[in-house]
């Protein structure tokens, strides 16, 4: 995409080559005429791209590129400076700053303001996520050039990583090394079938027996001493192309494991499986279950789909299809981490879920606020006939909390860590209720 030189007819913005001007006029610069070398700050600023972003008009294309030149400008002091440098980028320069934690403040003043009424068109949806990377001078480069390239890489990371800002470290470029390495070696085993579902036991309140689990990826690459964990693995999936073919790996696995359970003398065990955001906008995604669960003969009902990332999920046609099929399939619906975002309210009165997954930071606080909080969640669903998860019950004192607030069932270290198949089927052997 060609940058824009000296002006932006849409936007007004003067362009790239200013933008170089005014920062060596910066960097080169003294502070406050004492001698000491100013600090300045850089901000890119880019429009994460979708299919329906790339469908906009021309005309609802310029309308969106308004909308984003109007909250920036409206999050960033008098002296700062914005710039259009292509059709779907920005730059920022910052002046006068104290220390880098400033471009990070900065970087999350503009994301709110980007945020705030975000337009919307008739026609394909598109996920409206704008991506910030930073830099800082002279730390991260003490010429136009250098000072750029080190907040376009922090953009880079921060859109791989799906994260809104990130601040230039040098780190980052070492990562890509790394992460370069990681797509091969995550192609080679998606190939040779190598990628792991691990389950972790959820049990009753009433009676501490388990029936149900959630199904967790593992998956620990040659030369790493970490497994990697499994959003990132769902990122890099997505970088290489492979989501699709993932998923249909994942769902004829989930349906494997639901058959030798079965055939184990445990044909009433769940198990819940993990979809994200992105997940929700495929239309083939019920379809793709249906046939798996029916070529392993499995019930429907057996079947938990847990959502996550439920503050990006946006209440789009697509969305509702595909979450009306699955319920209409016979598959139970659930919200993961449900307190951490804040559509999650709006959802339990929207959306056909069964049940909720309370985030572990509240479960395991002991903060009498957070625990009103958590009380309140559980009161909340009960009322509307959903079940209540707790998440990362790890003590005996944090037992006693979730089964005081009611909850459904628990998951945890306390009675058990995600592990393997057999050692599942081993768990369920040895497992003697209390």
């Amino acid at each position: 995409m060609p940058e824009f030189a000296d002006h932006d007819a849409q936007t007004g913005l003067r362009g790239s080559r200013q933008a170089m001007a005014d920062l060596a006029a910066l960097l080169a610069q003294d502070a406050h005429g004492t001698g000491e070398v100013a600090h300045h700050g850089v901000v890119t600023i880019a429009l994460r791209q979708d299919a329906g972003l790339l469908r906009l008009s021309p005309e609802h294309t310029n309308t969106l590129r308004q909308h984003v030149t109007l909250r920036l400008a409206s999050a960033l002091r008098p002296q700062d400076q914005i710039y259009a440098l292509t059709e779907r980028e920005w730059l920022v320069l910052l002046p006068t700053l104290p220390s880098p934690a400033s471009v990070q403040l900065a970087m999350l003043r503009m994301q709110r303001a980007l945020h705030v009424e975000a337009p919307q068109f008739p026609g394909d949806p598109f996920e409206f996520l704008a991506t910030c990377g930073g830099a800082f001078a002279p730390d991260h480069g003490d010429d136009p050039d250098h000072l750029l390239q080190s907040a376009r890489i922090a953009l880079w990371y921060a859109d791989r990583m799906r994260e809104p800002t990130a601040l230039y470290h040098p780190g980052m470029e070492q990562d890509n090394v790394r992460r370069s390495r990681l797509l091969q070696h995550l192609q080679e085993a998606l190939h040779k079938n190598e990628l792991q579902l691990f389950l972790q036991p959820q049990l009753t309140l009433t009676d501490l027996s388990c029936r149900h689990a959630e199904a967790l990826l593992r998956w620990s690459p040659p030369g790493e001493s970490n497994e990697i964990e499994p959003q990132q693995i769902i990122t890099l999936l997505e970088e290489i192309g492979q989501r699709a073919r993932f998923n249909r790996w994942l769902f004829q696995r989930t349906a494997q494991y639901f058959a030798q359970l079965t055939d184990s003398g445990y044909p009433d065990v769940r198990l819940a499986v993990n979809l994200t955001a992105r997940d929700l906008l495929d239309l083939e995604l019920p379809d793709l279950v249906g046939q798996s669960l029916a070529l392993w003969r499995v019930p429907p009902e057996r079947l938990t789909l847990e959502i996550t990332e439920t503050a990006a999920v946006q209440e789009t046609r697509e969305t509702c299809i595909v979450m009306q099929r699955l319920r209409t399939l016979g598959c139970r619906l659930s919200i993961d981490d449900f307190g951490s975002g804040y559509a999650n309210m709006a959802w339990l009165q929207r959306m056909p879920v069964q049940e909720i997954k309370i985030d572990k930071r509240f479960i395991q606080s002991t903060r009498p606020r957070d625990q009103k909080i958590t009380r309140a969640i559980a009161d909340l669903a009960h009322t509307l006939g959903v079940d209540v998860i707790a998440e990362g019950v790890e003590t005996p004192e944090t037992l006693e909390f979730v089964r005081s607030i009611g909850c459904t069932r628990l998951q945890g270290f306390l009675y058990g860590q995600a592990m393997d198949l057999e050692r599942f089927r081993a768990f369920l052997q040895q497992e003697q209720p209390t």
